[in-house]
C-alpha cells in the first residue's frame, strides 16, 4: 500500500469518526438520523482498524524480508 493511500484512508476514517461523534452528541436516540450516524460512526471505525491492520502486516512483512 502506497504511504498516500494509507494517510488518505485514515484522514477519512478520522473524519467519519469525528463528525459522526460529534452529531450524535446533538441528535435524538431512536431517530432515523441516530442510526444513520452512528453506522457511519461504526463504519469509520472499521475503516480506521482495516487501514491500521494492513499496516502493521505490510510492516511486518518488510521486516521479514530484510527489507
Amino acid at each position: 500500500m502506497a504511504p498516500q493511500i494509507g494517510r488518505l484512508a485514515l484522514s477519512w476514517a478520522a473524519f467519519l469518526v469525528l463528525a459522526s461523534g460529534v452529531l450524535l452528541l446533538t441528535l435524538t436516540p431512536g431517530t432515523p438520523e441516530f442510526v444513520v450516524t452512528l453506522f457511519t460512526l461504526c463504519l469509520g471505525l472499521l475503516l480506521g482498524l482495516i487501514v491500521v491492520a494492513a499496516v502493521l502486516v505490510l510492516r511486518r512483512r518488510e521486516k521479514r524480508e530484510g527489507g
